[in-house]
């Protein structure tokens, strides 16, 4: 089930669901709303069940399944926090025997919020993985995607728009590249730059707001490094790399988001060469689409053997640095970005 399906849900849930998928902040949205069709704000402290990891098993949660709501029709249990890829064969059998007995406790509404680094769904729908058709066998599964490019534009413009604020659709994008795609941390920005401009006495945000107020992502300076050199774009690689250098980035942090770059375009070029769309592989590799994208136009502009033979000069300039001082270690970054600018930027 897609989240637009489940949206059109709501109105009529089922017993069960196994939220999993990318975004984890979607999760949590519509968590909220099922919470709301369900609880009345009379006895929400007993009718609400919540089992993070430290809580949960399977006993733990059998118990939870079965105990009937307080002057209500129906209760809401919620299982959060919990590493599915961790979890023993015995705890997975005594799981599926507890999750087997929802349909008869039919006052429960179960939700369980698999996080996207906890859960290995498999390849779907063709290659489910084991945990994945032992929960899927008592629940209904609702996949939760990273948003398009376009979807997550939107989405920010509404956000300011429900906090009364209007922005560009410039406003937008500058906001995603310098925060990047984290729905959680959009969220956060969005709040603050829309309480940052009615403080100031104003009805819409600019792009100065974002400069002056919002946080930069940890990788933003690497995401220009890296981003010019998909741009081919010379003058910009040297720019920020200077602007790294004189900002004492250490040189590892500098190569390691470079290395990571051409490690995951190989990986994209190698499913694109195999047939894979954009959607398959941002599926397959647990990418964003936007990422995808910026990699698949870089990708066919090259030919293979540039984009290896790049890998080869990472991996050579990564053995390098590793026994280096800072100084050197730097010598090495701007070799292989020297290296990295004559073979694509000519």
């Amino acid at each position: 089930m897609t989240e637009a399906e489940f949206k059109a849900e709501l109105k009529n849930l089922r017993c069960g669901y196994l939220f999993f998928g990318g975004e984890d902040y979607l999760k949590y949205v519509y968590s909220k709303e099922v919470a709301k069709r369900i609880l009345d704000g009379t006895f929400d402290e007993f009718n609400h069940i919540i089992l993070y990891a430290e809580d949960f098993s399977p006993a733990s949660l059998s118990q939870a399944i079965s105990a009937f709501p307080m002057m209500a029709d129906k209760k809401l249990v919620e299982v959060r926090g919990v590493d599915y890829t961790s979890l023993k064969k015995d705890v997975w059998e005594a799981l599926d025997d507890v999750l087997s007995t929802l349909s008869e406790n039919d006052h429960t509404i179960l939700i369980i919020r698999a996080d996207n680094d906890c859960f290995n769904a498999g390849k779907l729908p063709d290659y489910p993985s084991e945990q994945y058709k032992i929960l899927a066998k008592y629940l209904t599964p609702v996949e939760f995607e990273f948003p398009s490019p376009a979807r997550l534009k939107s989405w920010v413009l509404r956000h300011f728009a429900d906090n009364g604020i209007t922005a560009d659709p410039s406003i937008s994008d500058k906001l995603v590249t310098v925060c990047g795609h984290d729905m959680w941390v959009l969220s956060n920005e969005i709040d603050k730059l829309s309480n940052y401009a009615k403080m100031n006495e104003r009805t819409t945000v600019t792009g100065n707001d974002i400069d002056n107020v919002s946080a930069r992502t940890i990788e933003y300076e690497d995401f220009q490094l890296t981003n010019a050199l998909l741009d081919k774009n010379k003058s910009l690689v040297f720019e920020t790399l200077y602007r790294q250098k004189s900002s004492h980035e250490p040189p590892m942090a500098i190569l390691s988001s470079v290395v990571k770059m051409f490690s995951e375009i190989v990986l994209v070029e190698a499913l694109y060469s195999a047939g894979n769309n954009k959607k398959q592989i941002s599926q397959s590799l647990k990418m964003h689409e936007f990422k995808v994208g910026k990699y698949l136009r870089f990708i066919t502009s090259e030919k293979p053997k540039k984009l290896i033979r790049a890998l080869e000069l990472c991996s050579e300039a990564d053995i390098k640095s590793k026994s280096q001082s800072n100084l050197t270690s730097y010598i090495a970054v701007e070799r292989l970005i020297s290296a990295l600018c004559a073979l694509f930027c000519r």
